[in-house]
């Protein structure tokens, strides 16, 4: 009778609330809510759009669900354990056979003397006499119902390691999609600029437009494949983890002390209850960290957007490069602002060119916007805001700085480039030691000629370009709130070693209102 009621509970709560019938091929919905397939598929068929949750009402965009195994499994055993119960023998037959199964069990099988002690060490049943016999020598028992409680105790402890486990997975899990969801949204954005700026250019631009996207779709797929295949992992993991939650609660609570005990070996070799908490998980490439007495989990598959900084920038402009015998370069009309260049510069008439000098300009006034110990000077035109690139033609020289500067910035005695001062720059030193703010050395693999600058205000993006084939050299990220001046230092005269001069390179009038950065 006990069984049978222990059936209907679990037969409760294993029931589809559209038929009423115990799951047939269960499915679960994002909701966490359980039907049999059939059913959801008859009743999400009424629904002409968007579909919602039978039980809960709670709406979706779309139909998708997910078959539940775990469910599966338990709905069919508690089918055999109907066909097992409506075969059972008669009452009074199967009382005497309980009888004696119990005697059976309850005795040890050695000396025919009741069981009343539990070995530690051999992890079985013993009866008074044993206690005494050399194959229990130095072991330690307990009573009977002290160890049941014992390793109840052990083992639903045991539950809540796991229990905690699947807390920590189904997080991993959140955080995983997260950067699924992430990625999809960061390329997504890069797809429709992509294809907002090759709309601008004439109809025989178009192949290059879509070879950038499958490109861009291909360094995707590269990136997700991994991403997607380590989520399905953490699935599989969870769903298994799931079943063994489940079949434990249901070994824990519906077995008798001797059963227990008996099968107590069994079950923490089923279960894995020896294997370290972590070892699984090592195989998915989570990284385990104390913090507080409390286990944090990182994913280690993260999203490089540095992979895709070659489908952004002046997109067109380097296609248009790429193009010289159809249509010239395009870059901002820059000059240089005069009231700022140190008094050792020597400026060309239309203020496209700098060079250092050995003399010095006595009649220029010291103004506050003057460099006075480094030989700087920034540009005429400030930015608050858009997208920008310009050229500078470096050839022959051995020393010198490009970059953008802060309004704010200090001008007056040494310079000292980084963001904290104001100042975001890229520079040659000695004709071959290229670096970047924050002290980054480059290699490039040709010196470049002319360096391009991209700067992207509102998303705080800054790019230095080899412009003879437009290959990045380095990316800058931060957040801008002022005015930003483009920014040039000439080097040292070095005995006319570095007198060669910065040149901003001008183009065509009418190409250039054909790009609108």
């Amino acid at each position: 009778m006990a069984a049978s009621k222990h059936i209907l509970t679990l037969s409760e709560d294993l029931t589809c609330s559209i038929c009423l019938s115990l799951f047939v091929e269960p499915v679960r919905l994002d909701c966490e809510h359980n039907f049999c397939k059939s059913c959801i598929h008859k009743c999400w068929g009424k629904q002409s759009q968007a579909v919602s949750c039978p039980e809960c009402r709670v709406v979706f965009p779309q139909g998708s669900f997910t078959s539940n195994r775990v469910l599966a499994n338990l709905c069919e055993k508690t089918r055999q354990l109907r066909v097992e119960e409506s075969l059972s023998p008669c009452e009074e037959h199967g009382k005497r056979l309980n009888e004696d199964t119990e005697r059976e069990q309850s005795h040890c099988e050695e000396h025919g003397e009741k069981l009343m002690l539990f070995c530690e060490e051999e992890e079985i049943l013993i009866c008074a006499e044993c206690v005494d016999s050399p194959a229990h020598s130095d072991h330690r028992f307990l009573p009977i119902q002290k160890a049941v409680r014992t390793y109840k105790d052990q083992l639903k402890s045991s539950l809540d390691s796991m229990e905690n486990e699947k807390k920590d997975i189904s997080e991993l899990k959140q955080q995983q999609a997260r950067k699924i969801s992430e990625l999809e949204e960061f390329t997504g954005s890069l797809e429709q600029d992509i294809s907002a700026q090759f709309a601008k250019i004439h109809q025989y631009l178009e192949e290059k437009e879509k070879d950038l996207i499958k490109e861009l779709r291909r360094q995707k797929e590269e990136d997700l494949r991994p991403m997607e295949e380590n989520l399905k992992r953490i699935e599989e993991e969870l769903t298994s983890l799931e079943e063994k939650i489940l079949n434990l609660c249901v070994d824990i609570e519906q077995q008798d002390d001797i059963s227990f005990l008996k099968e107590l070996k069994r079950l923490r070799e089923s279960y894995g209850l020896k294997m370290r908490k972590w070892d699984m998980l090592r195989i998915f490439g989570v990284k385990q960290t104390a913090r507080k007495s409390k286990i944090q989990m990182k994913t280690t598959l993260e999203l490089q957007r540095s992979k895709y900084t070659g489908f952004q920038g002046p997109l067109l402009y380097t296609v248009w490069k790429k193009m010289k015998q159809a249509i010239s370069p395009v870059a901002a009309v820059l000059t240089l602002d005069p009231h700022t260049a140190h008094p050792d510069l020597i400026m060309s008439e239309d203020l496209t060119s700098v060079k250092s000098s050995n003399r010095r300009n006595p009649m220029l006034p010291d103004n506050p916007e003057r460099f006075d110990v480094c030989l700087c000077v920034l540009g005429s035109q400030g930015f608050t805001s858009g997208k920008h690139y310009w050229e500078v033609g470096v050839r022959d020289k051995t020393d010198w700085d490009v970059g953008v500067a802060r309004e704010s910035a200090n001008r007056k005695g040494k310079i000292t480039l980084g963001s904290e001062h104001g100042y975001w720059a890229l520079w040659l030193r000695k004709g071959n030691e290229y670096k970047a703010v924050e002290s980054v050395t480059l290699t490039p693999s040709v010196n470049p000629r002319t360096i391009g600058v991209y700067l992207d205000y509102e998303g705080g993006q800054l790019t230095f370009y080899n412009a003879d084939d437009m290959s990045i050299l380095h990316t800058l990220t931060d957040t801008f709130t002022e005015k930003l001046f483009p920014y040039f230092w000439a080097g040292s005269y070095s005995h006319g070693k570095n007198a060669a001069p910065l040149k901003l390179r001008h183009f065509e009038q009418l190409i250039s209102k054909c790009v609108r950065y």
